[in-house]
C-alpha cells in the first residue's frame, strides 16, 4: 500500500503547498517614503498586477481587506475600493470587476478555520463572475498602515502572487471612521496579516506514516501552530489538533526538517511569523 499525503498550509494563501513563483515585494520603505496615499496604493497595485498580466488572467475582483482580527472595518473597505479603482484604470487587461465595498452591508468575519474562510471568499468572488480574487488585510504599524495582498484563483488554492507594503494615514483615511485603526495585538507577527506576507516552503519532504496508523489503515489531519524564523526554520511547534496513532509526531518530525522562504514585513525585511500548518495523512491503494 502506498502512502499519499496531502500537505497544505491553513492560511489565506495556502502558500506552503508549493514553492512561491512570485518575487519578493518592494520594501515598505520604498513604498511609503515620500509617497502620498494614491501613489502608495498604485505601487501595491503594480506589484499585484504585473504577475497577473504575465499570466494573462482576466476577471479579477478585490475582496474587502480585513483587520488583524479578521473583521470588517471602514478603512479596509476604503482601501479595497481604492485598489480596485487603480486596477480598473491602469490595468484594463485584467478586466477587474467593479464592486463597491463601501456600500456593501455585508459584514464578513474570518472563521476559526481559516482555510474554510478562504473558501467562502473564493465562492463570493466566483459568484460575481471573477476568475481571480485579491484578498488581504491591513493593520496599524509605526510607519502608517501595513497591507498584505494575495491574488488567488477562485476555483482552486493556486496563488499567483503575494506582496506587502505600507500606505500613509492620510486625512481622508483619518476621516473615514471615529474608530481607531486596528493594530496587531500580538508581539509575534501573524503571517498574511497587516503588511506581513506568508512564508513559503521551499523544501518540504512528505511526512512518513506511523506504523500504528498504517497497520490500522488510519487517516487523519494534524494541525500545527508553528513559528517560522527569519532564517526559514520551523520552531515552537505546537499541536493544535491531532488524530493520534503517532501521526502528530510524524508531522512534527517532518515540519522540523522543512525549510522556508521567510515572511516579509511592511519594511521589506524578513520577520518571524506565526502560522498554522495542516498536514493530511491519506492512504490510497
Amino acid at each position: 500500500m502506498n502512502n499519499n499525503l496531502l500537505v497544505r498550509c491553513v492560511l489565506a494563501s495556502l502558500a506552503m503547498i508549493i514553492v512561491a513563483t512570485a518575487g519578493l515585494p518592494m520594501s515598505g520603505d520604498a513604498q511609503s517614503n515620500g509617497l502620498d496615499l494614491d501613489a502608495a496604493v498604485a505601487n501595491l497595485a503594480f506589484q499585484i498586477a504585473g504577475p497577473l498580466e504575465k499570466e494573462k488572467v482576466k476577471r479579477v475582483i478585490v475582496a474587502e481587506l480585513l483587520d488583524p482580527d479578521g473583521q470588517s472595518h471602514p478603512v479596509g473597505r476604503f482601501l479595497a475600493d481604492k485598489l480596485s479603482a487603480v486596477l480598473i484604470k491602469e490595468y484594463p487587461a485584467l478586466q477587474t470587476i467593479t464592486f463597491s465595498h463601501s456600500q456593501s452591508p455585508v459584514k464578513r468575519v474570518i472563521q476559526d478555520d481559516e482555510a474554510q474562510a478562504l473558501q467562502g471568499t473564493r465562492r463570493w468572488a466566483k459568484n460575481l463572475g471573477a476568475k481571480v480574487v485579491i484578498t488581504g488585510s491591513f493593520g496599524r504599524v509605526a510607519q502608517g498602515i501595513g497591507i498584505t495582498l494575495m491574488a488567488m484563483k477562485t476555483g482552486s488554492d493556486h496563488m499567483y502572487v503575494q506582496t506587502s507594503g505600507v500606505v500613509p494615514i492620510s486625512d481622508e483615511i483619518a476621516a473615514i471612521s471615529t474608530e481607531p485603526i486596528p493594530a496587531m495585538k500580538s508581539h509575534k507577527a501573524k503571517a498574511g496579516v497587516g503588511g506581513v506576507t506568508v512564508p513559503t516552503c521551499v523544501h518540504c519532504p512528505i511526512p512518513n506514516y506511523s506504523e500504528e496508523a498504517r497497520a490500522a489503515k488510519y487517516q487523519g489531519t494534524v494541525v500545527l501552530r508553528v513559528v517560522i524564523t527569519t532564517e526559514g526554520v520551523a520552531t515552537n511547534i505546537v499541536v493544535m489538533k491531532g488524530p493520534g496513532n503517532g501521526l502528530e509526531e510524524k508531522a512534527i518530525e517532518a515540519v522540523r526538517s522543512w525549510r522556508f522562504r521567510p515572511a516579509v514585513g511592511p519594511n521589506g525585511h524578513p520577520v518571524a511569523t506565526m502560522v498554522p500548518i495542516e498536514v493530511t495523512f491519506r492512504l490510497t491503494k
